[in-house]
């Protein structure tokens, strides 16, 4: 089977009436450039009027590229980047569900939850095997730029990437943990990368990452200032792209090969697995439920609803004064 017929077949799962599939407006939000004197591509979210928020499709494409470009004898590094203020807040709130078989909710027929078969395909074959499998096992060097809201699958992104380079306000999380509990995420590349310790505030609290304390766990590579972010990321890649690519390619698999003995093959899996589990979720009386508060005041009040829930500090808008600690 060819990989486009790969992803015809993938399409035919999504819900057409309420997603994004039109491959020239998906094109038009993630945009690709080559620069080859420079030796880099640039993948650009463009979309800044929604945060970069991105249809769910767009991210197959985001993986599509990085394959593109790591074949791409003129590439040595693939830079991250997003339009506007921030760098992304993951896939459109508006297509959530949509893309494993939730319904409108509307009526007692399309209220039902979708079956494990309808989970868990497109879990494993977008959000890991299309997505952030190719940027963590791409063998060239990758960079995100980090300014403003890094949430969501950009957040996957700057997990996956070798680089981070990032804003002071820049800020770090996977907002499912906020509607759909700890469950649907890639456990390893998360405690890999910021430890035991810090994995668990964040799971449990469900709060953002600030840029320095990023830092300091590991998960960014250097903050710096809004106006020198383009010239640090520029530098990085010219310094990064004097080294041979076939150095740089055989480095990178060595470091495969030691991912691999540390658990991320299995660890991985535990992104696509946990999600059916996290979309399958029991409520108790109280409970707050996102998809019923989702469907009884729409997407932004009822999130806005349970950011208000817990003290500034942890909340996900804006308004957390999280710099202050």
């Amino acid at each position: 089977m060819t990989k486009k017929s790969e992803a015809d077949l993938l399409s035919t799962q999504w819900d057409v009436d309420n997603m994004e599939t039109d491959p020239e407006v998906l094109a038009k939000y993630v945009r690709y450039e080559v620069d080859p004197e420079r030796a880099t591509a640039s993948i650009v979210f463009d979309r800044a009027d929604r945060l970069n928020a991105i249809p769910v499709a767009a991210f197959e494409r985001v993986g599509d590229l990085v394959r593109e470009a790591e074949a791409d004898d003129r590439v040595k590094v693939i830079i991250f980047k997003g339009e506007g203020d921030h760098f992304g807040t993951g896939a459109d709130a508006a297509e959530l569900g949509h893309y494993i078989g939730y319904k409108s909710g509307t009526d007692k027929a399309s209220r039902r939850r979708p079956n494990q078969r309808q989970r868990i395909l497109p879990d494993r074959n977008v959000l890991s095997s299309s997505f952030t499998r190719p940027i963590i096992e791409c063998l060239k060097a990758t960079i995100c730029q980090v300014q403003g809201y890094c949430y969501g699958g950009h957040f996957q992104i700057a997990l996956s990437a070798d680089i981070v380079i990032a804003t002071p306000d820049a800020r770090f999380t996977h907002p499912a943990f906020r509607y759909l509990g700890p469950a649907p995420q890639d456990m390893y590349h998360w405690i890999e990368k910021l430890g035991l310790t810090k994995m668990k505030d964040l799971m449990l609290t469900m709060r953002p990452l600030g840029a320095e304390e990023g830092e300091r766990a590991g998960l960014v590579t250097r903050v710096v200032e809004p106006d020198e972010l383009e010239q640090w990321v520029t530098d990085y890649a010219e310094a990064i792209a004097v080294m041979p690519l076939d150095s740089m390619m055989m480095g990178k698999s060595m470091m495969q090969v030691v991912m691999e003995a540390r658990g991320k093959g299995l660890g991985s899996m535990t992104g696509w697995v946990g999600h059916g589990w996290a979309t399958n979720v029991g409520f108790d009386e109280g409970d707050w439920n996102f998809l019923k508060e989702r469907r009884a005041k729409g997407i932004s009040q009822a999130l806005a609803d349970r950011d208000n829930m817990v003290a500034p500090y942890f909340r996900l808008s804006n308004s957390r004064g999280a710099e202050a600690r």
